[in-house]
């Protein structure tokens, strides 16, 4: 009986060391993100989308507001109040009574100038410039998710480059000491390749802190904060940019910074046609239904009463306070006009400038992907020819610094290539969310 207590005991202690550290590594184990979910995760998370979409539904809110004022406005009051009143007597009233009244009012506005039905369609300009916002702040966190993505994907690169190169460097290290062995090498050369060694290591340690920053960008956008990894390549076919006449054409047309001054131009044109009503007759119609009662010691004194009516009010001098207004209604229209002027002249200077890094980023991959493959070649017969004596460890240093600049330049290029295109598809206001998932001159990143 004890033995088999003990072998319980020793399983107990086996399983507990054994089976828990495994299944705790695979719940710690960061999950792999595509840029499709990455940009689901964006606007899902996106403070400035929640703000823009909370503006959105104050506008909702405003039109309602501004659209009751077309409707009948209707009112109940009631009270019961007990008074005490010494001179009641003299009226032919007890000294104490008890009053119990009761009215429903209806007000309609007949006719105001104008002024409800321009504030209407005002208030339907703003809902709409209110749903172009939203559309402006989606755009925006996925075109800075995606940049911060592509980011991350050339910090990946590069530190595969700095691995690659220290690995190199290791491999010439190994190569001088067995020459120095076999006394065909010089101490120069082996303390050269250690140098050569150390001296590419910061640039893997700061790769891989440039990883970790940029992770943190990516995760700041998605709102998460544990470990995760990036899946992707930034290697894709590339594709001319479309003509600048083309990308203005549907800057016009799709950019919701458009849509949201057009439509502010609308709000305001509305608002001047109700400031110019201020000084305006206006009709409404009243009617009042009501109950009293008094309540006295020895009987009771009901009562009803009703009234209906069409009123004409006319502010025939209000200090030039609807002056006042006028100006202002007029000066905030012109105000929008030349921001969506402006808005115009930044989204044509920002596309031409796209449409040029486009082109650069396209004819430095063309030129770096044939160059890359050759310095990889001439390395390697480099390689070759130190080994057998009939080449200088100069010669070899030289290709690895073609190579390795070459790598760099090419991860560089590839990355300033999808960041331009990105930009210009949010320059013509296409839908990041689709385009940058389907469109087949982007990285396959999903």
């Amino acid at each position: 009986m004890p033995h088999a207590l003990i072998l319980l005991l020793t399983l107990s202690v086996f399983v507990a060391f054994t089976i828990q550290p495994c299944s705790a590594d695979s719940e710690t184990a960061p999950r792999e993100i595509a840029l499709k979910e990455c940009l689901e995760r964006t606007l899902a998370y996106s403070r400035d989308v929640l703000i823009a979409n909370e503006g959105r539904n104050t506008s909702r809110g405003r039109y309602i507001e501004e659209r009751s004022a077309a409707l009948p406005q209707f009112r109940a009051d009631a009270h019961v109040a007990r008074a005490h009143n010494d001179q009641y007597p003299l009226q032919g009233f007890p000294v104490e009574l008890t009053e119990y009244s009761g009215n429903v009012k209806l007000t309609q506005a007949l006719f105001t100038w104008g002024q409800i039905g321009a504030a209407i369609k005002a208030a339907g300009y703003d809902k709409r410039s209110a749903e172009h916002q939203l559309r402006e702040a989606r755009q925006l966190a996925l075109r800075e998710a995606a940049t911060s993505f592509y980011d991350l994907l050339l910090t990946l690169e590069l530190a595969k480059v700095a691995r690659d190169n220290v690995a190199q460097k290791q491999r010439h290290l190994d190569e001088t000491q067995r020459r120095h062995q076999m006394e065909v090498a010089t101490d120069y050369d082996v303390l050269s390749a250690s140098v050569a060694l150390a001296n590419a290591q910061p640039a893997l340690a700061q790769a891989e802190n440039d990883i970790r920053l940029a992770g943190d960008r990516v995760g700041y956008y998605m709102g998460i904060r544990e470990d995760f990894k990036v899946s992707g390549s930034l290697i894709c076919r590339t594709r001319r940019p479309e003509t600048l006449e083309v990308v203005l054409e549907r800057a016009r047309t799709n950019r919701p910074e458009v849509a949201y001054y057009e439509s502010r131009v609308g709000v305001f044109k509305e608002l001047l046609r109700v400031a110019k009503a201020g000084d305006k007759p206006r009709l409404d119609f009243q009617t009042n239904l009501g109950w009293s009662s008094y309540d006295t010691i020895t009987d009771q004194l009901p009562g009803q009463h009703w009234d209906a009516g069409i009123y004409l009010s006319f502010p025939i001098f209000d200090g030039f306070l609807t002056k006042g207004k006028v100006i202002q209604a007029k000066s905030r229209l012109a105000t929008t006009d030349f921001e969506m002027k402006k808005l115009l002249d930044n989204i044509a200077l920002e596309a031409r400038s796209a449409i040029n890094r486009v082109d650069e980023s396209i004819r430095v991959i063309e030129a770096l992907e044939a160059t890359t493959t050759q310095a990889e070649r001439l390395l390697h017969m480099a390689e070759l020819g130190y080994k057998n004596g009939v080449k200088t460890k100069l010669e070899v240093d030289d290709a690895e610094s073609n190579l390795l600049a070459a790598r760099i330049n090419l991860v560089k290029a590839q990355r300033d290539y999808v960041v331009a295109q990105t930009r210009l598809l949010w320059i013509m206001g296409e839908d990041l969310q689709t385009a940058l998932t389907t469109s087949d001159f982007l990285p396959a990143c999903w």
